[in-house]
């Protein structure tokens, strides 16, 4: 038996991660349970062993495989979803897509860099409330509009130009298009609380070439190495070293080939998670529904598949309890809780030091949401004594009133 050998059974051995095990409820719910397992430490420990950690043969796979997952042709792996976001929209903007300057609509919940990216590629951002059943924007837009698939609900605007923020929808679709293919370009990301993961990271989608070639520069440096047309790059510029050419500006986003190990691996896990989590969703809005709490769920939408990244909760008006109450009573029983992402970003500290953003129409949802929203952990390691836990300590919450 090789020492190679030796360190993969020692993994199986001692590696306590394991996707396909419940989470013990006695321990609460937490925001995230690891989803990888002995697969995706074996292929980490080999890229160490290997030698080469950076981007190589490892992430290159993981495109491959997330492309063909997602519906799409390209996949451009990154260090990040707010970088896959980035690298995104500049992308559009090298391939005259869009332009400097140009009006894109923003859902005013969501998470921050989904506006901050906006900005940063010189775009300007218009603030547009969302609709109360979806939390996402919907409905016919007149410009080109940034589709987040909030807490893995599909957004299902429609708008000249659909730019998808799918960071945390991994696995929805509507109809029978999965999110990530439904515009020109889509953002994910892998971060370890995500459906799948790869510790940090991030991807975009598209099946336009010329935009995949041109993310692939602005990923890395602004050089030729990874695009299809390299060579035919590399022949137009004769006076300049291919190794070290560089067609536009660009950042340093890639993706280490470690966090692709995990990726390459993750990518089958992604239907039996989704899967699990849409049936923990549909149970527990059904509980919690039927318990008659000043409290509304967000079921899953007819034509759409919910991805269930996280559980929305949005206390009603005449609530006795306030959103920092019920999150401090469910946080003492071991629910972990969260704001419902960025809440009404136009009431963050930031949004006044943005340039080129404004505000279009009330914003009466998004202030509902920021001032009686929150989410609990959803996960595929829940099941059905999770979603009991969850509306019996709700219930307890509420039962001096």
């Amino acid at each position: 038996m090789s020492a190679r050998d030796d360190i993969r059974r020692l993994i199986k051995t001692y590696a306590d991660f394991d996707p396909d095990r419940l989470h013990d409820v006695s321990k609460g719910l937490p925001l995230a349970v690891p989803p990888f397992g002995a697969a995706e430490l074996g292929e980490a420990m080999e890229a160490l062993l290997s030698g080469w950690v950076t981007m190589g043969k490892r992430v290159a796979a993981f495109e491959s495989r997330w492309a063909q997952a997602v519906g799409c042709s390209e996949a451009i792996a990154v260090n990040s979803g707010s970088s896959a976001l980035l690298v995104m929209l500049t992308a559009l903007i090298a391939e005259g897509h869009l332009s400097r300057g140009d009006e894109v609509l923003v859902p005013a919940v969501g998470w921050s860099t989904s506006l901050f990216s906006v900005v940063q590629a010189g775009l300007n951002a218009v603030i547009v409330d969302i609709d109360p059943d979806s939390l996402c924007i919907e409905g016919q837009r007149d410009r080109p509009a940034l589709a987040l698939h909030l807490l893995g609900c599909p957004s299902r605007v429609s708008a000249p130009l659909i730019i998808e923020d799918a960071c945390g929808a991994h696995g929805a679709m509507v109809g029978d298009k999965p999110v990530g293919s439904l515009g020109i370009a889509a953002a994910f990301s892998f971060f370890f609380s995500h459906h799948i993961t790869t510790g940090e990271g991030g991807a975009v989608t598209t099946s336009d070439p010329a935009l995949a070639d041109a993310a692939r520069s602005i990923r890395a440096h602004g050089w030729v190495r990874e695009r299809t047309d390299a060579a035919v790059q590399a022949q137009a510029r004769p006076d300049i070293d291919p190794r070290f050419l560089f067609i536009t500006p660009g950042y340093n986003l890639r993706m280490t080939d470690l966090a692709g190990a995990f990726g390459m691996h993750q990518v089958g896990r992604l239907e039996g998670f989704v899967q699990r989590r849409r049936a923990n969703h549909a149970d527990w809005c059904a509980r919690i529904d039927a318990l008659g709490l000043p409290l509304r769920t967000f079921p899953e939408l007819p034509g759409t598949r919910h991805a269930a990244f996280a559980f929305p909760l949005l206390l009603s008006e005449d609530s006795p309890l306030s959103r920092a109450e019920l999150s401090a009573r469910l946080e003492a029983v071991g629910i972990a809780t969260r704001p419902i992402s960025g809440s009404n970003l136009a009431r963050q500290p930031a949004f006044s030091r943005l340039p080129r953003v404004r505000i279009e129409g009330e914003l009466s949802v998004a202030d509902a949401v920021h001032e009686r929203g929150l989410f609990v952990g959803q996960s595929h390691a829940f099941g059905t004594a999770h979603g009991e836990f969850l509306s019996d300590s709700l219930s307890a919450a509420f039962s001096t009133f």
